[in-house]
């Protein structure tokens, strides 16, 4: 439950800064709010990343060793992320295009349907698709080829070598500039959040648990930290000084939660909201676009930018679980049948990893 919580809370963070500061606020009037939680966000996606790096070692518990688990594991992670990107990214061309008659760039499309990281152009060194919340799912992938990999080996010597390689490609972008898009994204030191998740998983799996006062405490330095530690000065470079920023009390979050049981009311609830987690984390953003055309046009209803906050998460949420309910579950079991064998779901929540 901890794992779902974690991802609900998350996806949560994210679409709701999205909406608040890349909509809500330049709308006439803006929200009236001097702070900017842009440190929630960054944390939130690391949070992401850490949970991803536990999932997998949890799933793939009867996997390490087998012969040909590298290729069913590989069709498998690409089953679960790539088509509901495409479908989001696609919702998302068509809305520029039919409601606000904005040209898209399909050379940057293409480029972004295949995760491929591109310069921005403005000097921005952090390579955004196009659809925004996929330069993620990049960092992603890499790390589920990367794993696949190590399959064939035994549990820990396959965390060892996966970590050996993101330790070698972080090494090489101390040399790697920003001009090469595709190498300067693939080195950043984001990645070791991915380790972080596997070596929880692998502690926990030989009985480790931290008892909950050291749980308690350590949630709470790392909201000190999120106080107390400064931005940097580059964040989209996403250096040691931003893991340093974001990246570690994200870490101390995820041990508090995953490091001991975790007991909470409304289970079913939580876990519902971690199966719809990657559904919001999507569609959030076409979502927003589609409110502001729709939103302003309803009769009965105050134009104004906490209205519009409000309600296009609330229909956020909502489109998130009908695309969960009617087709992102139904269409991923599908393509596993068809694809990557039956599909039996991960061992760390039960649903679909």
């Amino acid at each position: 439950m901890a794992i779902q919580l974690l991802r609900a809370v998350a996806a949560a963070i994210v679409a709701a800064g999205h909406i608040a500061w890349a909509f809500a606020e330049f709308l006439p009037g803006g929200l009236g709010i001097a702070w900017r939680a842009d440190v929630a966000g960054q944390l939130a996606v690391m949070v992401f990343f850490i949970v991803s790096g536990l999932v997998m070692v949890m799933a793939a518990e009867r996997q390490f060793g087998q012969p040909g688990a590298r290729s069913l594991f590989w069709r498998r992670r690409f089953i679960r992320i790539m088509p509901p990107y495409w479908i989001a990214s696609i919702l998302l061309a068509v809305t520029y295009i039919g409601l606000f008659d904005t040209p898209v760039n399909w050379e940057k499309f293409a480029k972004s349907m295949a995760l491929i990281p591109y310069p921005q152009g403005n000097g921005h060194l952090r390579s955004m698709p196009f659809l925004w919340v996929g330069w993620t799912l990049f960092y992603e992938m890499v790390f589920y080829f990367i794993f696949g990999l190590f399959l064939s080996w035994s549990r820990g010597r396959a965390i060892a070598g996966v970590s050996a390689v993101l330790a070698v490609l972080v090494i090489a972008g101390t040399w790697i500039g920003p001009g090469n898009a595709p190498l300067y994204t693939l080195t950043r030191p984001v990645s070791v959040m991915f380790a972080a998740g596997m070596y929880i998983a692998l502690w926990r799996a030989h009985g480790g648990e931290a008892p909950a006062a050291l749980r308690w405490l350590v949630l709470g330095a790392s909201a000190l930290g999120l106080w107390l530690l400064p931005a940097p000065e580059q964040s989209p470079a996403m250096g040691w000084d931003y893991l340093l920023w974001c990246g570690l009390p994200a870490l101390g979050i995820a041990f508090a939660a995953l490091a001991g049981p975790l007991r909470l009311p409304a289970t079913p609830a939580i876990n519902r909201a971690g199966d719809i987690s990657y559904a919001i984390y999507l569609f959030h953003v076409p979502m927003a676009w589609l409110w502001l055309w729709f939103w302003g046009r309803l009769p009965f209803f105050n134009p104004a930018p906490w209205d519009y906050f409000v309600s296009a998460l609330i229909a956020s949420v909502v489109f998130a679980w009908m695309f969960y309910s009617w087709i992102e579950r139904p269409m991923t079991l599908a393509l596993n049948r068809r694809f990557a064998a039956p599909h039996s779901g991960d061992k760390a929540s039960g649903k679909i990893a």
